[in-house]
Formats: structure tokens, sequence, C-alpha cells
């Protein structure tokens, strides 16, 4: 499970579900238009990132653990996870796979550049019911999908916990709609089962932020054909931009 993919970004156990009216609608958007503002006026942040699966629907059998990172420095982002790297800058994306030696590079849009921990406008078109619960000095934002769509989204239930003081996130929790492969009590042993990741979220605004330029990994030919530098010539490089032509 370790190659789990978030996106911020981002199950099928249905629990809880409330009437979805457009009330409720309403609200669930202008708080998750708050958490998104928070992210983008923020011109500098760093997170720590701790991600944690669980086995079940319920329960504390934690099955593995491990951490990442999300940073910003005005126009630049870096995600960093289990040897993967993200960078956006302006005008491109670069996924960097240091486990399979290879570089990744995307054309970027400056109206896709989402500069916060995970896309929300994903969570308003995919989840149809919704609520907004109270925990503490907390908000719960409770978001799930009445229908499995499992190779659009994985997740048919999430959980955000959103700060009230200033609209950040502080976990998330995803609920798989499928079943997923756990170890069992023999290591040769794979059983399957439902399954949830707790993702907890902690700032630090004042840290200071290594920004790199698109320059350090890619340069382009005389006939703007792009090629890795010299300290990435044992990776692979993938040009996701011819095939989008």
């Amino acid at each position: 499970m370790k190659k789990v993919v978030i996106y911020l970004l981002q199950s099928i156990l249905l629990l809880g579900l409330v009437q979805n009216t457009e009330a409720q609608k309403s609200s669930v958007k202008e708080l998750l238009n708050k958490v998104s503002n928070f992210y983008l006026n923020k011109n500098q942040y760093h997170i720590d990132m701790t991600f944690t699966m669980y086995r079940g629907i319920t329960g504390n059998e934690a099955t593995e653990s491990y951490t990442g990172t999300m940073e910003k420095n005005d126009k630049y982002n870096k995600n960093s996870i289990l040897g993967t790297l993200v960078y956006r800058f302006p005008e491109a994306q670069l996924i960097v796979d240091n486990n399979q030696k290879r570089v990744i590079y995307n054309d970027l849009d400056t109206s896709e550049m989402q500069n916060y921990p995970v896309d929300l406008s994903a969570y308003m078109k995919y989840y149809d019911k919704s609520q907004i619960l109270e925990e503490g000095n907390q908000w719960v934002c409770e978001l799930v999908v009445s229908q499995n769509t499992f190779s659009e989204l994985p997740y048919g239930k999430v959980l955000l916990y959103i700060n009230k003081n200033d609209y950040s996130i502080t976990k998330q929790v995803l609920f798989f709609s499928n079943l997923i492969p756990f170890q069992g009590k023999e290591a040769s042993d794979i059983e399957q089962d439902y399954g949830r990741l707790h993702i907890d979220l902690s700032y630090n605004f004042n840290k200071e932020i290594e920004k790199k330029e698109l320059a350090y990994f890619i340069t382009k030919t005389a006939n703007s054909k792009i090629q890795l530098q010299k300290d990435f010539a044992s990776y692979q490089l993938i040009d996701q931009t011819e095939y989008n032509k």
C-alpha cells in the first residue's frame, strides 16, 4: 500500500449518510472555498504530512505509516513522498521518481495550478452527499459519493478536519471504496479488507523554502526539444507533451 496516491490528493462505506439539500451543499462549498483561499493567499509554507493506513472501517489496527512534505514558495510548489518528488513551476510540472529513475515532464497551464493539499474542486464534482460537523476547534466536512466510481476516485467517503481559526486542513481521512490487500499473519498471506488512510498535517510558515528552477532539471535544445541536465543523466525522461499533441 506504499504507493497510495492522494492528491489531496485525495470508500463505499456509506456510513452516516445525510439528506443532501441545496442549503447543505451551499454551506459545504462556501467552507471549501475558504479552505482554498487560505492556501492560495499564503505566499509560503512548509507542511509535514504523516500517512497512516488502518485496516477496517473502524478500529486502531495500523498497518503502516510513512511521511511526506509539501512546500510552497510563491509560484513554486514541491511535494515529496516515498522517493517521488513533484515540482510545479509556473510553466511546467516535473515528477522525479528516484525509485524508478525517471523524470516525467508536462506543460502546466496556470489555471490548473492548485496551491493547496487537496483538489477541492474534485470533491465537489464527485461527492454528492455532504455535511458539516463540529468537533472542538475544528469543522469536520464529511463528503460521501453515492455510487462506486473507483476508476475515477478510489475513496467513497472523505473527512476533512478544518481549523476554525484560519481554515487550514489539519487532517484528512480517506475511506477506500473497494477491498484492498493487507498482509496476513504470515508474510506470504495476503488478505482483502476495507481500509482507511489518515493524513495528519503540521504547518511551519517560517521555514526557509529552497526554491529550485526548472533549468536545474532540464534544458532545451536548439530545435526546442527538452533533455535532462547532466546531474540526471542516469534517469529516463518521459516528455508527456509529446503524447498530448
